[in-house]
């Protein structure tokens, strides 16, 4: 009886698996070489992919954390590697929260430089997870193929975060 008990009290302690995050992604052409009124998606083309992340409420009770989320460059894109927003903010936008500021997630992301092993970005240039990008004159790298996002601490439920970065289409 003592060994049933034992087992049933493991298994009840064991965790529930989390239901899955829910991510979107969105692209907006944000300038053009030409037809700058409404931008088009052609060589030379600045684009702002944002992808939004939110845990949803059937997790309540369960714990969650984001080791790394992965996305990877469209063909013919290169990625800008220079600050997105102030200065030291890095290529890429982390906005905690949706609307208003409501849903925070409870994750924290740092950016310390192209270069960093130790921050929340990580580069690839198709072969591995160590590539440190080298900026052009215009702040793009096209050796980079994919980015790897890696925020801290635990996915609060029903709280979202959403990331944004640029490419130039080649």
């Amino acid at each position: 009886m003592r060994r049933l008990l034992l087992l049933i009290a493991g298994v009840a302690a064991a965790p529930a698996l989390a239901d899955p995050i829910s991510v979107t992604k969105s692209a907006q052409v944000v300038s053009a070489p030409v037809q700058t009124t409404v931008p088009l998606s052609i060589p030379g083309a600045e684009v702002d992919y944002t992808i939004a992340l939110s845990n949803p409420l059937a997790n309540l009770g369960k714990t969650v954390r984001v080791t790394a989320f992965e996305d990877p460059l469209p063909a013919g894109t290169m990625l800008r590697v220079r600050d997105l927003g102030a200065a030291g903010s890095g290529p890429v936008a982390f906005v905690d929260g949706a609307l208003l500021g409501l849903g925070d997630s409870g994750l924290t992301y740092s950016f310390g430089g192209l270069a960093s092993t130790t921050d929340g970005l990580e580069f690839s240039n198709g072969t591995s997870w160590g590539y440190t990008p080298v900026p052009d004159a215009d702040g793009y790298d096209p050796a980079v193929r994919a980015i790897r996002v890696k925020p801290t601490g635990t996915f609060r439920t029903s709280g979202s975060f959403t990331l944004r970065f640029r490419v130039k289409i080649r």
